[in-house]
């Protein structure tokens, strides 16, 4: 028997890479022709596209949102491309400021994205995992680029917005009153329907009950945290108030009676319940320092910045997409805005019903009420 190992020849060798490597072109090429069609632009601007697969996951995280707030069907497929192109823009000049993902950022994305819970949520929902991830990661640093610009604007900048927002010699009050309150509120926790006033009277007693221990010097953080049936108390009731129309009329009269470190001897009572309320100090002209004022002057910097970065839409590519996404919605491209000059026939509006949900702003903080 023959026991000479037989060798592969140099040529032989020569011949298994070539067919490796073309193999390895054509599996690119497969790879390369389905990444290369979804990444390819619907949207345009100066420095930057938006691309379908970009579209796509705005589309499947924001088109029933849009539909939940009374878009039109028409007008939806538009509105996501452009807070799409518009985060982009935004993104772009976050970077170029040096604006990264904070320790704590990286945290957050770790504990959603090494959780199979969430992974497995998203997989079902028929989200891209890494596209997902990018999306939330640009979010943070979005959102980090507009914080650093909200607290380096100017106080003449925010006090000019502010002024801005009002008529012609309607009075302004630039004053902030820093508060705290416990609130009980009406609503029963247990139903989420309004107390009959039997309850509200053994609320009221409650609430008299815990009025006399704050004012007998308990720390009223601890009460507000203990007692306190809105979100405030996380942060010992802490709310910034301003006289500016936003915050209950009740609520401002009650405060601008107290002096600083005082406490209302008796309870306030509003739409939303029985308040005990503490002013903590009034800081004069202290509205400029309002961290949502800041970041409603922000938003302000980034009106129509698709008009100044030159957005353009490849109306064609961009409405035949969205049939793609969303065939049971939309059978034809006529249904399908492409932009403010391209109007769009729509019989579908997605919310006839009457909303009758106030939302009252008191500084930093928001309380929704129902009329």
């Amino acid at each position: 028997m023959d026991k000479t190992k037989k060798l592969k020849t140099g040529n032989e060798n020569s011949i298994i890479i070539i067919i490796l490597a073309a193999l390895l072109v054509v599996v690119i090429a497969i790879v390369g022709v389905y990444v290369g069609k979804n990444n390819k632009g619907i949207a345009s601007f100066d420095g930057g596209k938006v691309t379908k697969n970009e579209y796509k996951i705005y589309y499947q995280m924001f088109s029933s949102y849009l539909q939940m707030y009374g878009y039109q069907a028409s007008e939806i497929p538009y509105e996501i491309l452009l807070k799409a192109a518009q985060d982009k823009m935004i993104l772009s000049d976050a970077k170029k400021a040096g604006v990264t993902l904070t320790d704590e950022d990286k945290a957050s994305l770790d504990e959603i994205f090494n959780d199979e819970s969430y992974i497995d949520y998203f997989k079902q929902s028929g989200y891209d995992i890494d596209n997902l991830k990018e999306l939330y990661s640009n979010d943070y640093i979005v959102s980090n680029y507009i914080e650093k610009l909200a607290s380096e604007a100017s106080n003449e900048d925010i006090e000019n917005y502010i002024k801005g927002k009002y008529s012609e010699g309607e009075e302004i009050n630039m004053d902030e009153w820093d508060t705290s309150h416990i609130l009980f509120s009406f609503t029963d926790s247990s139903t989420g329907s309004t107390m009959t006033d039997e309850q509200k009277a053994e609320l009221k007693t409650k609430a008299e009950d815990v009025l006399k221990r704050a004012l007998a010097g308990e720390d009223f953080a601890e009460l507000a945290k203990e007692f306190s049936d809105d979100s405030t108390k996380e942060n010992g009731g802490k709310y910034a108030m301003y006289d500016d129309g936003n915050t209950v009329e009740q609520y401002v009269e009650a405060v601008k009676k107290l002096k600083d470190g005082e406490i209302c001897a008796e309870l306030v009572e509003t739409a939303y319940g029985y308040h005990i309320i503490k002013l903590n100090a009034k800081n004069e002209g202290g509205r400029v320092n309002s961290e949502s004022e800041r970041k409603e002057y922000v938003n302000t910097l980034f009106e129509n910045i698709e008009q100044t970065r030159n957005l353009v839409v490849d109306k064609d590519a961009f409405k035949a997409f969205v049939m793609e996404l969303a065939p049971d919605t939309y059978t034809s491209v006529d249904q399908i805005s492409g932009g403010p000059d391209d109007p769009a026939t729509d019989t579908t509006n997605t919310n006839n019903s009457t909303d009758t949900t106030q939302v009252v702003d008191g500084g930093d903080q928001t309380v929704t009420v129902e009329e």
